[in-house]
């Protein structure tokens, strides 16, 4: 911990520039936010309900993202149709990667400007709990069970907020999801005269596809799928080999199994050996080369949609990923943790639950960027919108299996993306890459 301190300290001045108001309340830096005690004594989340005519101010935290003011504007509104006496704060932390994210949060906490409710997702929320930062909403549960069925918390499919349950408590709501699956440009499929991939594809009808799109067009290369490397989408794969980047109990590395082996060296070799895919560089823009028709199948979440609907991109459906030596679903999901250190439990809690789960919530801003958590909205929402197959994702929330985020997430993707750049950029054979990456990886979680 020691040799971070350095970096705290610059994230402190990183984290101050950035705080914005949002809501019914003015304009807050984080040395105006009230400073809260670090301690958990506050387990009876009732016991600060907050009359009707008093006022209750908390705080939330998000990333900074393009319209991220604007729509917590809107959902703040709508809430407090419902709830006038509860004032939110907004704070809106410049984002680049959840592992960055986090540790800006915590450079809050640690200053003693931390939040009430954090949006957070699953690649954050077991080092939350780990360091004691997460309150359990579990006593908020058993003393409003009404309250909860009104909100629409118990239509939250369970697979998907299994993340948020954590050694027997919740810790908060899930209220949006993506998984991977294989986009298609049915633009080149057409002019191939290729037929969309059925969902019992497997690793050879895969390849043997990518093989038929790859060519080129008008000077240009086209490229049947791309590589990819990075953590969550190589996750999704691995899983389809029986694979996985740690063990079940996340406390060993399993990278340099046979089975994680074989699946990283097939992406390798949709590279270098069969050569359907562009070598993965930096500033390599996939999305762009799959709207314009030069690359067929690429891997990704539903979080694309937005920018393919912005470019009058429609020509597109999906499917799961094709089968290695099974087919299972990697997923991650998004919640809003209530900070153990709040002051107001009950109106943080109550705030969470109603942005995870109520159907203003769900329906308004889960339609383009992620899935909904809500099994009801997700059946409403998918069938009505592109894609036509957009279904999968309601029936991959029954088998899906979240990605391995353990409390030392960050450290450990760090790790991994720098074994994973020095195999595809062949300064390093695969099974050397992973060897190495396992042994370090093995270090940090002993440590």
């Amino acid at each position: 911990m020691k040799r971070k301190l350095w970096l705290i300290c610059l994230i402190v001045v990183m984290v101050t520039s950035s705080l914005a108001g949002c809501g019914k309340t003015e304009q807050k830096d984080e040395g105006q936010l009230s400073e809260k005690n670090t301690g958990n004594e506050n387990t009876d989340t009732n016991a600060d309900k907050t009359a009707d005519n008093d006022v209750v101010e908390i705080t939330i935290a998000y990333p900074s993202d393009d319209g991220a003011q604007e729509k917590l504007d809107t959902l703040i509104g709508e809430f407090n149709k419902e709830y006038p006496n509860i004032h939110v704060n907004c704070v809106f932390i410049p984002f680049s990667s959840w592992p960055d994210y986090i540790t800006k949060v915590k450079t809050m906490v640690a200053g003693g400007t931390a939040p009430d409710v954090l949006r957070l997702a699953v690649e954050g929320i077991q080092t939350f709990v780990k360091d004691g930062l997460a309150m359990p909403f579990d006593d908020f549960m058993q003393e409003n069970p009404e309250l909860l069925e009104e909100l629409g918390v118990n239509d939250i499919h369970q697979n998907i907020n299994a993340p948020f349950q954590i050694d027997g408590k919740t810790y908060g709501f899930a209220w949006d999801w993506n998984n991977i699956v294989m986009f298609l440009n049915k633009d080149l499929f057409e002019e191939k005269g290729i037929a969309l991939p059925e969902k019992s594809w497997n690793k050879d009808d895969f390849l043997k596809i990518a093989q038929q799109l790859t060519g080129e067009k008008d000077g240009q290369k086209i490229y049947g799928t791309v590589a990819p490397i990075d953590y969550f989408t190589v996750t999704a794969w691995l899983y389809n080999n029986n694979a996985s980047v740690l063990n079940e109990d996340m406390t060993k590395c399993t990278l340099n199994s046979a089975e994680a082996v074989d699946t990283i060296q097939f992406l390798y070799d949709l590279v270098y050996k069969y050569e359907v895919a562009p070598s993965p560089s930096a500033g390599l823009d996939t999305s762009n080369l799959f709207m314009n028709g030069q690359i067929g199948m690429i891997g990704n979440g539903r979080w694309s949609i937005a920018s393919l609907a912005n470019n009058g991109f429609e020509n597109y459906d999906i499917q799961v990923l094709p089968a290695l030596s099974t087919q299972q679903s990697a997923f991650g999901s998004g919640s809003f943790p209530v900070l153990s250190t709040t002051e107001h439990p009950y109106e943080a809690m109550l705030f969470s639950s109603w942005l995870s789960a109520s159907s203003f919530s769900q329906e308004t801003f889960l339609k383009t960027d992620s899935v909904p958590s809500r099994i009801s909205v997700m059946e409403k929402i998918l069938p009505s919108m592109l894609p036509e197959n957009g279904m999968i994702w309601r029936e991959s929330a029954d088998v899906a299996k979240t990605i391995q985020a353990p409390s030392q997430l960050t450290d450990l993707t760090a790790i991994y993306d720098k074994y994973m750049s020095l195999i595809f950029a062949n300064e390093i054979s695969v099974e050397e890459g992973l060897q190495k990456a396992t042994e370090e990886i093995d270090a940090l979680l002993a440590d």
